[in-house]
């Protein structure tokens, strides 16, 4: 498993704090990328927010 890093809402409306988690390791078919900078939109936020509905956290929104 690959130890990755970023910034996650733990439950709705809660700010982003620093989050450790696990990703699968990179496979045969997958391509690994180095993220220096990620970006943060409205729909990110209505996403960490819960504004839509039911969502699953911690939540790690960007793209």
């Amino acid at each position: 498993m690959l130890q990755v890093r970023g910034y996650a809402a733990l439950q709705a409306n809660a700010p982003l704090t620093p989050f450790s988690f696990q990703r699968r390791e990179v496979g045969p078919h997958d391509v690994r990328i180095e993220i220096l900078y990620a970006g943060i939109c409205h729909s990110d936020l209505h996403q960490a927010h819960a504004d839509w509905g039911a969502a699953i956290f911690p939540m790690v929104p960007g793209h």
